[in-house]
């Protein structure tokens, strides 16, 4: 909670210090270089953990793996379904980004970013040491993320009223909440797990850090573990989709992002769908993080 407030006051302040001698060029490269790096790191936390728990993994692979994937579909269509209602909630992709894109250019993007991630996987694998002092630097990153995409938005027209009084945000959020709480309801009953810890299992929204450690506190360690790769699967998924499928379906993409989509998706989001959809994306992961330390201990308490 306290990063995510952090988060968007290095936001704020971005969009109100405008840096005259750093060019739009610049920002867009030093946003890219940014993004590369919080994947690898990403990648490399993930090698380690794999290295860690391989012996687990093998139990967890078949519940992991279909909540992973249901949540993806049962995400995209429910917000699908609700931009049928009312199309004119839908955020529409930069058309002069759209237009000046080669096609194979959404997938070469999403081949470098699963290349980051790759890398940083292997290092992750054969090096199994913690990165001192990782979650600073990540922090530090994002900071300075957001700051320049405030930037960004003020020299783009857009107002901070967007994001605080943003109802398209609001909804997909609330939306995604819905559909996934009904996917863990749906596949507790299948995989025979508790009620409450199928909830709990998807209560995280994206923010695999909080909500495994809530598990493995509340539940055990096997289920904070499994909450930890449905979570990073939400966030590792959008950064690779949304280059190829923000034309088609970008509000969609920005709901999937759960938590993520104002600290780690942001930038992705930014760049491929456009800065338009900068207050939603905000929106919408900030009404997440507030659900989900609220939402676990909660469903803990079902006695069934």
């Amino acid at each position: 909670m306290i990063q995510a407030l952090i988060i968007l006051s290095a936001l704020i302040l971005g969009y109100f210090i405008d840096l005259k001698f750093l060019s739009n060029k610049l920002m867009n490269k030093l946003l890219s270089a940014m993004i590369s790096l919080i994947i690898t790191v990403m990648g490399y936390n993930f090698g380690e953990l794999i290295y860690k728990l391989q012996g687990e993994l093998v139990s967890m692979l078949g519940i992991t793996l279909s909540f992973i994937a249901a949540l993806f579909a049962i995400n995209v269509l429910a917000v699908n379904g609700y931009l049928r209602l009312k199309p004119k909630r839908a955020i529409k992709a930069h058309h002069d980004m759209v237009k000046a894109q080669s096609p194979l250019k959404p997938i070469l993007t999403s081949c470098k970013y699963l290349l980051y991630l790759v890398i940083g996987t292997l290092l992750g694998l054969f090096i199994n040491k913690p990165l001192l002092h990782i979650e600073l630097i990540i922090d530090a990153i994002l900071i300075l993320t957001l700051f320049i995409i405030g930037i960004q938005m003020r020299r783009e027209g857009h107002s901070l009223t967007q994001i605080l009084k943003n109802k398209t945000g609001i909804m997909i959020a609330i939306i995604l909440m819905i559909s996934s709480l009904a996917v863990g309801a749906v596949l507790g009953l299948f995989f025979d797990i508790p009620l409450s810890h199928a909830l709990m299992l998807t209560s995280g929204f994206g923010w695999y850090s909080l909500a495994s450690i809530l598990n493995a506190q509340l539940i055990d360690a096997h289920f904070g573990t499994m909450t930890f790769f449905i979570d990073f699967s939400r966030e590792i998924i959008a950064i690779i989709v949304i280059p190829v499928l923000a034309k088609r379906i970008p509000t969609e993409l920005v709901s999937y992002s759960g938590a993520t989509a104002m600290d780690f998706s942001l930038p992705v989001i930014k760049d491929h769908i456009g800065i338009q959809a900068v207050p939603v994306a905000i929106s919408s992961g900030f009404v997440l993080t507030l659900a989900t330390p609220i939402l676990i201990p909660l469903f803990n308490l079902i006695p069934f």
